[in-house]
């Protein structure tokens, strides 16, 4: 499937029609996500948190938090402080009921709102991170204006997202998996295949490595780190705000 094929449903990135989509997948998003990857994902994940190196006291608002894969997570290895925003009421429970089956008291302060409109104070994170939700947003321009308001000088962005390996064979056999297994797969699972055609749709069409680093430079961020992982089908990208 190539992007003229792409209909517009599948490409529908408002606010509105993202968070219903979540919504209806929260109850197998994990357990799809871990299929899928074949767990690949967290290895991903670790070796975020391992480049992004936040340190304990340090204030980490992660946004598209999901089911808080990512926050618990940093939580748990560096003592950080998080909280998560995410369109999605749903997921946000998941979230919420994660944070309390791993550390036992207190709750995760999670908020549910576009990540392009935060209800936050300037400068109120040392740090940021996003995993796999950039493409979601309708604006990854103003995404990054918003994420240069509510970091700190020198503040740091983290993003991990998939992308298209370059490697001709590589990239013949990741987008027929993307094309054809993935929704079969998750449709099936979920009851929502129009969500994974999404997925499909949306990795096919976000911007290569090369266009998102011009990209954070112009939107003031230094590119300390641009990470290819596992044979280009994922990429981490570290930023700090200049």
């Amino acid at each position: 499937m190539t992007n003229e094929h792409l209909t517009e449903e599948c490409m529908d990135k408002s606010a509105r029609r993202i968070g219903r989509m979540f919504d209806d997948i929260s109850p197998t998003y994990d357990l799809l996500n871990r299929m899928l990857s074949m767990s690949i994902d967290v290895r991903w994940r670790e070796r975020m948190i391992d480049e992004f190196a936040p340190s304990q006291g340090q204030e980490v608002l992660d946004i598209a938090t999901g089911t808080g894969d990512m926050a618990v997570l940093a939580c748990m290895r560096t003592g950080c402080s998080v909280v998560g925003v995410d369109l999605s009421r749903n997921m946000l429970g998941v979230a919420v009921d994660k944070w309390k089956r791993r550390f036992g008291s207190g709750s995760y302060p999670a908020i549910q709102g576009d990540a392009l409109h935060l209800p936050l104070k300037d400068g109120s994170f040392d740090k940021a991170m996003v995993s796999f939700g950039i493409r979601n947003m309708t604006d990854i321009g103003g995404f990054l204006d918003e994420m240069r308001r509510v970091l700190r000088s020198q503040g740091r962005l983290a993003i991990l997202e998939f992308s298209v390996p370059r490697y001709p064979l590589v990239r013949q056999v990741y987008l027929t998996y993307l094309t054809r297994i993935l929704p079969f797969i998750g449709g099936l699972q979920s009851g929502n295949r129009t969500a994974y055609q999404y997925l499909s749709a949306s990795i096919q069409r976000f911007p290569s490595p090369e266009s998102m680093e011009s990209l954070f430079q112009e939107r003031g961020f230094k590119v300390i780190g641009s990470l290819p992982q596992t044979l280009g089908i994922c990429h981490l990208y570290i930023i700090e705000k200049a």
